[in-house]
């Protein structure tokens, strides 16, 4: 049954949401966001993507499968941490994490947004109702970063990078393209969100009665705020990663012991966009984006 995004992420999001008071605190050795430095700061723009999963391994081979992505570990740590890479460039990372009381299916995406001052962040979601999930670290090279909640229970990372951000461009297949924040509470979510960025608001429909809130700063659009029903007790960021083809990813998907929660809608980007759920509960987004000549990201 094809049923649209706001009726469907609340089930799986119920589930992700468990995490979100006890990820690891591990600080594994990091690499540098840009080499040599960017000189570019967009706050606001995510510019990381962490995954939190009790078998990182599997998780590794399931997504390497899915997407041809590469992992490395960038040095020792508790959490056995490794790089996501994509055509030779990392863009994330995975690492262990046991989810709290024997939960099942415990997976979980963290998104990392650029920020002018970690302290300055943190003291706008304390102010704001969110809350530290992870407090604030320097790590050489990296920058400094911290692990928060937003009010709504959504966990996200903030990140000053010592080396600027990576300049916009044009994802690669394989890239992490887009970040949408499923929520009930979507006007407070727009209101604490541009608390923390200089973001300017605007929507497009998805289906009827549907609309997915923009937020834009620097002159491009950075993510979404995706209503969802009452059934959600807690909001979630999920990414979505650019594919050739979206439903033999999905074929993959099911091969590979997940399936798929939001179905391609001719309706939804004439059926070029689906969101899954992997074999360890994490909910990833995927989508067939063309570029036209004077497109940006």
């Amino acid at each position: 049954m094809n049923r649209n995004i706001a009726s469907l992420l609340p089930r799986v999001l119920l589930a992700t949401g468990l995490l979100a008071a006890s990820v690891v605190q591990a600080t594994p050795t990091l690499p540098a966001l840009n080499v040599p430095a960017s000189g570019v700061e967009l706050p606001g723009k995510f510019t990381w993507f962490d995954m939190a999963t009790p078998k990182p391994v599997e998780q590794q081979d399931f997504y390497a499968s899915l997407f041809g992505w590469s992992f490395r570990s960038p040095g020792q740590s508790d959490d056995d941490y490794a790089l996501i890479v994509n055509r030779g460039r990392a863009i994330g990372g995975m690492f262990r994490h046991e989810p709290p009381g024997g939960e099942q299916d415990g997976a979980l995406w963290i998104a990392l947004m650029s920020v002018t001052s970690v302290d300055e962040a943190i003291a706008t979601t304390q102010s704001s109702g969110g809350a530290v999930q992870v407090q604030p670290a320097t790590v050489p090279d990296r920058g400094r970063h911290a692990l928060l909640t937003d009010p709504a229970g959504a966990i996200f990372g903030v990140l000053d990078s010592s080396t600027g951000d990576p300049p916009d461009y044009q994802a690669e297949m394989g890239d992490v393209i887009w970040v949408d924040l499923f929520a009930r509470d979507v006007p407070g979510m727009i209101r604490f969100y541009s608390g923390l960025a200089p973001y300017e608001i605007s929507t497009r429909p998805i289906v009827q009665d549907v609309e997915r809130n923009i937020l834009s700063a620097h002159g491009m659009p950075r993510a979404g705020i995706v209503p969802v029903d009452e059934e959600a007790n807690r909001a979630a960021w999920v990414p979505y990663v650019r594919v050739e083809n979206v439903a033999a990813t999905l074929e993959k998907v099911v091969e590979g012991g997940g399936f798929a929660i939001v179905a391609p809608d001719e309706r939804i980007l004439n059926g070029n966009v689906a969101v899954f759920v992997d074999p360890f509960g994490g909910v990833t987004g995927i989508v067939k984006w063309e570029y036209s000549e004077d497109a940006g990201q």
